[in-house]
């Protein structure tokens, strides 16, 4: 099998779905696939040669001499994997026998790839001056604020006044960039909040769906599958959006209390506990989630 390469991030939430499946599927790095760093904080996945690899512009990607064209979702991604090495525990669940349940682990993929649970809500959104003060003054505003400097830069050169990627882009990071860059008070404020609290609570309600459709032990059954490869980095990086400590992946108390804030009394449920505590006992899980990213 040539060489693939995967394009990736360390701050990358669905990057982390390719690389647990490289891991549980025991592909090697530097024998079987390279990985190319694409920076997010330095918004080089707006490039435009980025974008002729991932026109959406986001991370993962994979390519490979063997695909027509690259693949750029983490689903498709796996899948492929999964594809390559179909006797090395199988991932993708082809019917409901053997006590898994492919339906229900649909149901999950493409709940925790749904808006509502975006995890930029937990990173970007604010519901007060308070919180939205803080966010100024940490990283956020600062990696707001570099994305659309790039996508301006790049609209601007030959190669990106006609693509289609930038305009959109811009109007989009560009909702954020005003309100991170007005000064505290100003009276859009009070509408950002607003609508901020109202993703958070969508946001919670997510995550209590969640616990309804986990099959148990693992998310969609009996063994281990793509449902929970594509949970784990969504989790993890909700809990690093919340501002957890990053080393104690057990501790759900910083999401809790963050999402109680519009939530009163908000848990993390026992099926979802269960569930963490399962699949971190995994291999791949420890390889790639030593700490929380």
């Amino acid at each position: 099998m040539s060489k693939m390469q995967v394009y990736s991030f360390v701050g990358s939430q669905w990057a982390g779905v390719a690389h647990l499946a490289l891991a549980e599927k025991g592909f090697t790095p530097g024998a079987d696939y390279d990985i190319q760093e694409i920076d997010l904080g330095n918004a080089d996945n707006f490039s435009p040669a980025y974008l002729a690899i991932n026109p959406n512009g986001t991370v993962p990607s994979l390519t490979a001499p063997s695909l027509a064209s690259p693949l750029t979702s983490s689903i498709d991604i796996l899948r492929h994997l999964d594809s390559l090495r179909p006797d090395a525990h199988p991932l993708v669940l082809r019917d409901n026998s053997n006590n898994n349940n492919s339906d229900r682990a649909q149901q999950i993929i493409d709940l925790v790839h749904s808006p509502q649970v975006d995890t930029n809500i937990l990173f970007f959104r604010a519901r007060s001056v308070a919180e939205l003060d803080a966010k100024k003054r940490g990283w956020h505003k600062d990696f707001i604020d570099t994305r659309q400097q790039r996508l301006e830069t790049e609209r601007a050169a030959a190669a990106g006044a006609s693509h289609p990627f930038y305009k959109p882009k811009l109007a989009e990071n560009g909702t954020l960039y005003d309100i991170y860059a007005k000064p505290a008070g100003h009276a859009d404020d009070d509408a950002f909040f607003a609508e901020s609290s109202d993703l958070y609570r969508g946001f919670a309600a997510g995550m209590a769906e969640l616990e309804t459709l986990l099959v148990l032990p693992y998310a969609a059954g009996a063994s281990l599958s793509e449902a929970d490869f594509h949970v784990i980095p969504w989790l993890a990086h909700a809990m690093v959006a919340a501002e957890s400590d990053i080393h104690q992946v057990q501790d759900f108390s910083t999401l809790e209390k963050v999402l109680a804030e519009s939530v009163p009394g908000f848990k993390v449920g026992p099926r979802t506990r269960a569930w963490w505590k399962t699949v971190a006992e995994e291999a791949s899980f420890q390889k790639v989630f030593p700490q929380l990213h």
